[in-house]
């Protein structure tokens, strides 16, 4: 098992900290190649996760057609409007270059909530 820090812009580490989101789509750079199932994410040093699959495609267009928008972008933009944001995010050059990953990944608790929970 490998962790990976991954960082996200505040309002998408909304809603994953919320559980809306629950679909990671990057492009494949050579750092994330490896990882799999049951690896642990940590996404702005604060969120722990469990990576459950990652799926590989060549463009951020055939993640969109395949998987859940609203998983990914839980405020349900348009597929242009999705296309749009990803293409903000990452240059065309790296999409085509590397490919894109969609991990889905499901929420862990934290050290601070698990302590909460015991003093209930």
């Amino acid at each position: 098992m490998k962790i990976y820090k991954l960082y996200v812009r505040e309002e998408y580490l909304e809603m994953i900290e919320s559980g809306k989101k629950d679909i990671e789509v990057r492009v494949a750079y050579p750092q994330l190649r490896n990882i799999k199932p049951k690896d642990k994410i940590i996404f702005n040093n604060t969120i722990p996760a469990e990576v459950l699959t990652i799926k590989r495609y060549e463009t951020f267009r055939q993640v969109l057609r395949e998987e859940s928008v609203e998983r990914i972008f839980p405020d349900k933009p348009s597929f242009e409007q999705a296309v749009k944001r990803f293409h903000n995010m990452y240059p065309k050059w790296k999409e085509n270059r590397y490919g894109v990953l969609a991990i889905k990944f499901r929420l862990l608790r934290s050290r601070r909530e698990q302590g909460e929970e015991s003093e209930v």
